[in-house]
């Protein structure tokens, strides 16, 4: 994969792909500009002076997740899909010289606000990134991790990953499905702390789900903004509660598609469906663009999410 779309290894389960300057700037402004609407804050190009304003505006829980995901609601669907445009664009860019490699593509990618402080309600929490964990566990076994840190203190405010001590001792049961984190912290005992990898600002980091991972804050550390997604090469299924999420092609939001947010910022977050469904279920619609009859996500897949 590497190889094909033109990436770095920092191991044999981790790719890096530097994002163009152009893209990087479209993609960093239009979170911006989305992150802002979600709390209701006029958005400013200063970063240090924005992510003061978000840590200002901690209690302001109207729009996002316990574990910090930013909800898409309707009063800002357009920065939601100005951001679904600039990652669109981005992994497209990434994918280019092999595209087939990609099978499903997931369309709603988490742009997560990690607060220096953890926010009360994650701590404890079933699916708290704080744990160490694999996104397997929720959507997979089959998949890849992509994780962008955009803005804040990405120094300090990071995701930390694990190693598997011994690649002989490895099991499929380290990957399968687990309504809780907790329930597979015994896969623990067979991977030891990788201090030498770490993802890098400006790149999609891509990471294969048998790389554990946990959110990590040093000692004063400040907020940061990043994305957290997936991609699935080869023919393989995901999760049947998260089927709805992903499209067989990266989507040209703008061109052949939209999407549509059912719920207002002042509409409750409803309760998960089940411990492997989105926050984002039952909320979005995929609006297609093509005149032609062709449905937008370019399959059979109804056009909720």
């Amino acid at each position: 994969m590497a190889a094909a779309w033109n990436g770095r290894l920092l191991n044999s389960l981790f790719m890096v792909w530097r994002t163009p300057d152009e893209l990087w700037a479209d993609l960093k402004r239009s979170i911006g500009l989305y992150v802002a609407r979600a709390f209701d804050l006029p958005y400013v190009d200063d970063e240090a002076e924005f992510m003061r304003r978000l840590d200002a505006r901690r209690d302001y829980r109207k729009n996002v997740t316990p574990n910090g995901g930013v909800v898409p609601k309707k009063e800002y669907q357009l920065e939601y899909n100005l951001f679904l445009r600039s990652w669109c664009n981005a992994v497209r860019a990434m994918i280019a010289p092999q595209p087939d490699l990609i099978r499903k593509f997931r369309v709603t990618p988490n742009v997560r606000l990690k607060f220096a402080v953890e926010l009360e309600e994650n701590v404890g929490r079933q699916l708290d990134t704080a744990l160490p964990h694999s996104d397997a566990w929720v959507e997979g076994p089959w998949g890849m991790n992509c994780h962008v840190p955009v803005m804040g203190d990405i120094e300090r405010n990071y995701l930390f990953f694990y190693k598997i001590r011994d690649e002989a001792s490895f099991s499929d049961d380290f990957l399968k499905n687990a309504a809780s984190y907790k329930d597979m912290q015994w896969v623990l005992q067979y991977y030891e702390p990788d201090r030498e990898l770490r993802p890098l600002v400006g790149h999609i980091n891509v990471s294969d789900y048998a790389l554990i991972h946990n959110t990590h804050r040093e000692a004063s550390c400040g907020s940061r903004i990043s994305i957290d997604t997936t991609i699935v090469p080869g023919e393989h299924e995901v999760h049947p509660d998260r089927m709805g999420e992903y499209l067989d092609t990266v989507p040209r939001i703008g061109e052949t598609l939209l999407v549509k947010c059912h719920r207002s910022v002042n509409d409750a977050i409803p309760d998960k469906a089940s411990a492997f469904a989105h926050y984002t279920t039952g909320n979005l619609e995929r609006i297609s663009l093509l005149d032609d009859g062709t449905a937008a996500n370019g399959n059979s897949k109804p056009p909720f999410l």
